[in-house]
């Protein structure tokens, strides 16, 4: 998209704001000093971030040249997560010239690199030995199969004298994006205290860019040792959304489930095919007699041990109900319709006659502890399926079946599981252990029976938090961004606007700022003290060069601000209706869009000096129609400068005008 129409909100009134139908060059919007992306799928090396040992360097970006002698390591740094073929030229006397180590954090540049293999020692991937076919002047590029998925910094290892020069690397993900700026959505605010929101938001959508990969570039497996392997077939098709840049390089359901809604946002069109694929391969893979979607894609150890998981499953109904709400796509639809039937019927048919709730016999899950039984993050997810595609179902008897069941289930989730004395869920009926994931979830997806038991849950869940984020109770001295970000928008949903927005800032700027990140992308997680030996007790052997650094399910905060903050969200098929609640703590203006199948949504906020009033200049697609909900706190909303009753707006553009 070559022009976009935006949202102006003058920084000298809350109610000075200007809706520009004009066209503009993208490199004239406001927000896109915030776009990570690089201008060109060929970027060289932002700046040189070591030398060691005789080696020299000068020039810079595409003028770069080395002069190395043997022993020597210059490490090159790109600025942000780039991954695919590295390629320069290259002059030397010998055939086996130089080795290349690659790394996201800037805690592991050196000469080895980051690990694909979870190993105590660090020692898998080691570096790539560089073979040439002949000696002198000659260029260069990374084979295919040892397509480098995620990485920022490239560090060069002279093994005899050599010279190098007009250093790249050839972009591989999102490889169906052109202009790699191009993005469809946008988040912005002028004001100085939230800019720390614009950087979050396009972190996000730049992390959700580097996890869509082409075809036949998963982790192959069995793990190549020393050395690595990304020639693996990922997906039935291409391009795909995955899990994350340099592991594990899957399609996984759980993940699914946040990232493509931030692709949804973000990317558009471009982003929902990249979901449409990864789909495309859990139906591929569902089990055809009993209607179980799989744990996770076919490149993964978890596929091929035959693992399954309870909660992945409702993963992938609600991610599949998404697509199609975000989509409009009817002959998808109507395509995996059984597919999708046979998959909800997988959960009601597992739920217990007396407390309308699923035993959770297949545990397998983020990388939680505990589980089982009556399990509350489980059976939150199997509410939100079975309320979801009971809403997008066309046959009465489905919607009816599915609702009752739903119904039951809430019902049992309150009568089992609610701890009344600590105000929160219990994990499930024989435990005291009080889950972040379950409180969230039950919390996000509408387990609750009134606005008391929300607020108490709100409450309840900043008992996790440090000065970093949330330390979950299910998973000792993990901070989970994927966890935490269904948290984020479960306190918007309580109508604890100012709590999200907390726990976003404390959090992700953590994950933005600190020293051993990417600044360009959001980690898979980290330890409660920031550290990145995330999950070392849990599957990842002390190996923090293994932890993911550019993981798409840790960017729930996209959704956050369009969906909550800026309070514009679609709410049927194609976005055909949809619901303002804009949800703004303080004195501040701030402005997002998207666009669906119908067309552009745009929305900007901007509340008054005096907090009285909060101005809302909205424009979505005319054959629309949306439901204007007043927020908590305010008491009454005028539509283009007429009261409005009912709250019932058609598409177009409108002014709209909140008042305390």
């Amino acid at each position: 998209m070559a022009t976009v129409g935006r949202l102006l909100i003058s920084a000298l009134s809350a109610f000075s704001t200007l809706f520009t139908l004009a066209s503009c060059a993208r490199t004239n919007e406001p927000w896109s000093q915030y776009i990570l992306a690089p201008s060109s799928r060929n970027p060289s090396p932002s700046s040189v971030y070591r030398v060691i040992g005789n080696a020299s360097t000068n020039g810079h970006g595409s003028t770069l040249a080395l002069q190395m002698s043997p022993g020597s390591h210059v490490s090159l740094d790109f600025g942000v997560e780039v991954g695919g073929l590295v390629s320069f030229n290259i002059a030397s006397n010998s055939t086996l010239p130089v080795s290349l180590a690659f790394a996201e954090s800037p805690s592991f540049v050196r000469s080895i690199s980051d690990d694909t293999g979870a190993t105590p020692s660090e020692d898998w991937d080691l570096a790539l030995n560089v073979s040439m076919p002949a000696v002198g002047e000659t260029w260069y590029q990374t084979p295919s199969r040892w397509f480098r998925g995620g990485f920022r910094f490239l560090t060069i290892n002279a093994l005899t004298d050599v010279r190098i020069w007009n250093v790249s690397c050839e972009v591989g993900f999102a490889p169906h994006m052109q202009d790699l700026r191009d993005y469809a959505g946008y988040f912005h605010t002028t004001d100085k205290n939230l800019d720390v929101l614009n950087r979050i938001w396009y972190a996000g959508a730049y992390t959700v860019q580097t996890n869509i990969a082409p075809q036949d570039t998963g982790r192959y497996l069995p793990q190549v040792r020393p050395g690595w392997a990304y020639n693996a077939s990922l997906s039935v098709a291409a391009p795909v959304l995955l899990d994350g840049a340099k592991r594990d390089r899957a399609v996984w359901p759980g993940d699914l489930g946040v990232s493509g809604t931030t692709a949804f946002l973000t990317l558009g069109g471009q982003g929902l095919e990249a979901v449409a694929n990864a789909l495309e391969t859990i139906f591929y893979y569902q089990n055809a007699s009993t209607g179980e979607f799989p744990f996770a894609g076919p490149d993964t150890a978890s596929f091929r041990s035959g693992s399954q998981s309870d909660t992945y499953h409702a993963w992938s109904l609600i991610t599949m109900r998404n697509y199609a709400l975000f989509s409009g796509d009817q002959t998808w639809l109507d395509r995996h319709w059984s597919n999708i039937s046979r998959g909800v019927e997988f959960i009601v048919g597992n739920l217990d006659a007396e407390t309308g709730l699923q035993n959770q016999t297949q545990t397998n899950d983020w990388g939680r502890q505990g589980g089982g039984g009556f399990n509350s993050v489980l059976n939150a997810l199997d509410y939100a399926a079975l309320t979801l595609m009971a809403g997008l179902t066309n046959t009465t008897m489905q919607s009816q079946s599915w609702t009752s069941a739903a119904e039951r289930l809430k019902t049992g989730y309150n009568s089992l599981l609610w701890d009344e004395i600590s105000g929160l869920y219990r994990d499930n009926g024989t435990t005291s252990l009080h889950p972040q994931d379950g409180n969230a979830f039950a919390l996000y997806f509408n387990l609750t029976q009134n606005a008391t038991q929300a607020s108490r849950i709100s409450q309840g869940l900043t008992k996790n938090w440090n000065a970093i984020g949330p330390v979950t109770p299910e998973l000792p001295d993990t901070i989970s961004p994927f966890v935490s970000g269904i948290e984020v928008l479960a306190h918007f949903r309580a109508n604890e606007p100012a709590r999200g927005e907390e726990l976003m800032r404390r959090l992700w700027t953590y994950l933005l700022d600190s020293p051993l990140m990417t600044g360009s992308t959001i980690a898979e997680g980290i330890t409660a003290n920031g550290s990145l030996h995330y999950r070392s007790m849990a599957g990842y052997n002390h190996d923090a060069a293994y932890t993911s650094l550019s993981h798409s399910w840790s960017t729930a905060p996209v959704q956050a601000l369009i969906f909550e903050m800026l309070g514009l969200s679609v709410t049927s098929f194609g976005g055909k209706t949809w619901s303002l609640e804009p949800k703004v703590v303080g004195n501040r203006s701030l402005e997002g869009g998207f666009e669906t199948a119908m067309g552009r949504f745009d929305v900007g906020v901007a509340v008054a000096r005096d907090g009285k009033a909060m101005k809302v200049s909205l424009r979505t697609p005319k054959a629309t129609e949306g439901k204007v909900v007043v927020p908590s706190g305010w008491r009454r909303v005028d539509v283009d400068g007429k009261a409005c009753t009912d709250g019932r707006v058609q598409g177009g553009k409108h002014e709209i005008t909140f008042f305390k």
